[in-house]
């Protein structure tokens, strides 16, 4: 089946805002006398909850944690290292090569809207998707479909029509739950970790060009969509 839609997640896919996220978390706590488990930390990657990083550090070092310090602390230096990124390799050529073959672009994330079209706005992203669809628009984040489908209806595209471009088993598995073909593209800290069946899974989109990419999906049937 025909390709007729490309999905991106945000965080990690478009821009590697999380690698950044470990970068400051880990800091704050070496200097409690600690070290983050990055296993630990990865379950928090493309949803929401899966892992506070001030509430497992209170029960590492067995005492609370000044978050009206850390907090804000940990926001701004975040954001610093967020400014001095570029886009994720390969991702430039697959929007251009979207838009010269008619395939719709949308962005599905279980990021807030004002943080994921503040970093689209600033890499002069946001008008080339139609639709943006976050947690702020749906009841349920990855793993569950919701995102996607939201995501589906709002371009009017079948979902076995829709390619997700994800670097989070959590977002794998909402694709796989939308009856939709996934690539994978894990950011540095998940090229080793667990991830359900996907389509293609790359460790950069440099690594075969958007045509070569889509001959190799559309040889593969989308997944069907299973409950959760």
């Amino acid at each position: 089946m025909s390709i007729h839609a490309f999905l991106f997640d945000f965080d990690g896919t478009i821009l590697d805002t999380e690698s950044q996220d470990f970068i400051v978390v880990s800091a704050m706590w070496h200097d409690h006398g600690v070290t983050l488990d990055l296993a630990e930390w990865r379950k928090g990657l493309g949803t929401v909850g899966g892992f506070d990083p001030y509430d497992a550090l209170e029960i590492a070092i067995n005492r609370p944690v000044d978050r009206i310090h850390w907090r804000p602390l940990n926001h701004t230096r975040y954001l610093e290292h967020c400014m001095t990124l570029s886009l994720r390799p390969g991702v430039v050529e697959l929007l251009d090569y979207a838009d010269a073959h008619h395939i719709t672009l949308a962005v599905g994330s279980s990021g807030d809207r004002a943080w994921v079209t503040k970093w689209l706005t600033h890499h002069n992203l946001i008008h080339r998707f139609a639709t943006v669809v976050t947690r702020d628009d749906v009841s349920q984040v990855k793993p569950s479909p919701e995102i996607f489908l939201l995501a589906a209806q709002n371009i009017a595209v079948a979902p076995a029509q829709c390619l997700v471009f994800e670097d989070s088993a959590h977002g794998a598995t909402a694709a796989a739950r939308a009856g939709m073909r996934c690539v994978a593209v894990p950011i540095p800290a998940l090229l080793d970790a667990w991830m359900p069946p996907v389509t293609v899974r790359l460790r950069s989109l440099i690594e075969v060009t958007p045509a070569e990419l889509l001959a190799e999906v559309r040889g593969q049937a989308p997944s069907a969509p299973h409950s959760m």
